[in-house]
């Protein structure tokens, strides 16, 4: 029995047409989904000032492939002697935090807040992203360079006393790096421990106040002094972004009226201790010259002998 040869099976033109547009049709979207898919960091280098004992914040925004099958890793690190390490590995980092956004499919947002600020944490920053699912490299952002300057607040007086009907001069002396001047603000508040911003300077609660402005002083200037004006005011610092308080100082303020009763009373009693000693003074000399002219008398019978 002959063995069959296997037949050729050819196939018509056609049919290797639509074979062939399939296969490139294929590699073009693989080539597109890989493109798309493609991991941005989008954020933008800069340089941020901090106060010391303040707060500071570091935003990076994520765009990654819409269909990944897995969730997409954003982590911040500081340059250190060793590269960018991540701050899960630095001590200085322990009071930070880190959180975590979606606006739409394909995009994650990381936002690292730290405070208290201090000088440890000065040097550059970079946001890094990994999506496991598409490429085990990690894509690096820009750096940001963070500086802490150092802030200070001096309240020359605890406690004041105004006279009802006159005025009161409350000075707040503060002294911080000029590039802090766009982050700051400074302001007086009274019997408002928290600083809370719901009560500024200019409302109700501060009667007749002017304010004395300079780079590093802020007076407060309370005139025609009234009862009501007796209180804590205090000076804040806060900044402009957060609204966080990093410095504050307060003055006891106490009114007090002016007693005519009493002064008149003073008056009698400075007039009465005046005619005394004028009494006293007067009666001394008289006991003076009475002595002088009898030791004269006696001299002259003396000398008649």
């Amino acid at each position: 029995m002959e063995r069959q040869q296997p037949k050729c099976v050819v196939l018509p033109l056609s049919n290797v047409f639509l074979l062939i547009t399939w296969w490139m049709s294929t590699v073009q979207v693989s080539g597109y989904n890989q493109t798309k898919c493609q991991l941005k960091l989008a954020y933008s280098k800069s340089t941020i000032y901090a106060v010391e004992g303040g707060e500071f914040s570091l935003s990076c925004t994520m765009n990654y492939c819409r269909n990944s099958s897995s969730v997409p890793e954003l982590n911040w690190c500081k340059q250190t002697s060793t590269g960018c390490t991540l701050l899960s590995q630095l001590e200085e980092f322990v009071n930070r935090t880190t959180s975590y956004s979606h606006f739409g499919p394909g995009t994650m947002t990381s936002v690292l807040h730290i405070s208290p600020a201090h000088m440890n944490h000065r040097g550059v920053y970079q946001c890094q992203g990994q999506l496991p699912s598409y490429s085990p490299a990690t894509v690096m952002g820009h750096m940001i360079t963070v500086l802490v300057k150092k802030f200070k607040m001096i309240i020359p007086n605890s406690k004041m006393r105004g006279q009802k009907g006159g005025f009161l001069k409350l000075h707040c002396t503060v002294k911080f790096d000029e590039n802090l001047n766009n982050i700051l603000k400074v302001f007086w508040t009274k019997d408002n421990e928290n600083c809370s911003q719901s009560m500024p300077m200019n409302s109700n609660s501060i009667h007749n106040e002017s304010m004395e402005r300079d780079r590093h002083n802020l007076t407060l200037i309370l005139s025609k002094l009234q009862n009501e004006d007796a209180g804590n005011y205090y000076c804040c610092a806060a900044t402009y972004l957060s609204s966080q308080i990093i410095a504050r100082g307060s003055i006891n303020v106490q009114i007090y009226a002016f007693n005519h009763t009493l002064l008149n009373t003073s008056l009698l009693i400075a007039c009465k201790a005046v005619v005394l000693v004028i009494v006293v003074a007067v009666g001394f000399a008289n006991r003076n010259d009475s002595g002088r002219n009898l030791k004269r008398e006696q001299c002259s019978e003396e000398e008649n002998k």
